[in-house]
Parts: C-alpha cells; sequence; structure tokens
C-alpha cells in the first residue's frame, strides 16, 4: 500500500459494531468521483446475502451506463485495528457483506466485501483494470 496514494479518508461506521478511522485505496476500475463522493463518514446500514450482491454485479458488468470500481480500506493507524478487525470479523462470521447506507449521486450502490489477506479475489471481480 505504500507505493498507492490513497483517494479518501475518513470513518467507516456500523452503530454497535465499530466505528474507526480508515484510508481508502484504488483497486481496479474509475475513481474520479470517489474522493469528492464518498462521505466523511460511511455509515453501513446493515447485511446482505453475496449471492445478492454477485448477482447483481454479474448484471452491472453487462451494463454499458454503469462503472465498477474496486477499492481497499485500510485502518489508518495501528490503534485503529481492533475495531477494524471487529468489523470484518462480524461480517466474515455472519457470511454477510455490509452495505453503505449514505450513497452519493455518482455512486449508487457501495458494499464492503470481507477477504483476509488468505481469500482468493472473487472471480466476479476480475479482471482488475487499475493498479490491483
Amino acid at each position: 500500500l505504500s507505493r498507492l496514494n490513497t483517494i479518501w479518508k475518513g470513518f467507516i461506521n456500523m452503530q454497535s459494531v465499530a466505528k474507526f478511522v480508515t484510508k481508502a485505496y484504488p483497486v481496479s476500475g474509475c475513481f474520479d468521483y470517489l474522493s469528492e463522493d464518498l462521505p466523511d463518514t460511511i455509515h453501513i446500514g446493515g447485511r446482505i446475502l453475496p449471492k445478492t450482491v454477485w448477482e447483481y454485479v454479474g448484471k452491472l458488468k453487462c451494463s454499458l451506463s454503469k462503472e465498477l470500481c474496486l477499492i481497499r480500506f485500510h485502518p489508518a493507524t495501528e490503534e485503529e485495528e481492533v475495531a477494524y478487525i471487529s468489523l470484518y470479523s462480524y461480517f466474515s462470521s455472519r457470511g454477510r457483506f455490509g452495505v453503505v447506507a449514505n450513497t452519493n449521486r455518482h455512486i449508487k450502490d457501495l458494499y464492503l466485501i470481507p477477504l483476509s489477506s488468505k481469500d482468493p479475489i472473487p472471480s466476479k471481480l476480475l479482471p482488475f483494470e487499475g493498479p490491483g
């Protein structure tokens, strides 16, 4: 991550689970509006089944009018890691993804997908177009 520029810095908040400062790094897609359109605090409004997200992503990839971009969140400091891991564990242990409640005009939907460093990249997200 040290070679990549951050595209956003702010809070991720899921009430009664975790709140922490995080940085977002580019992975794949177009990031032109993200730094402007992501709010200061990303509020997670709930959970969603991975199957539902993958069906939606499959439809998005076929659309000419929609873009899919991937970003990686990383705790802003070592102190933030505990809350970051708590949120990851919350979704991972339940087999769910997070749904962001406060999206903006350029961002239609935003999901948090918990991936450990050992997990393979889901095939629905490949190929990467960008820094990877």
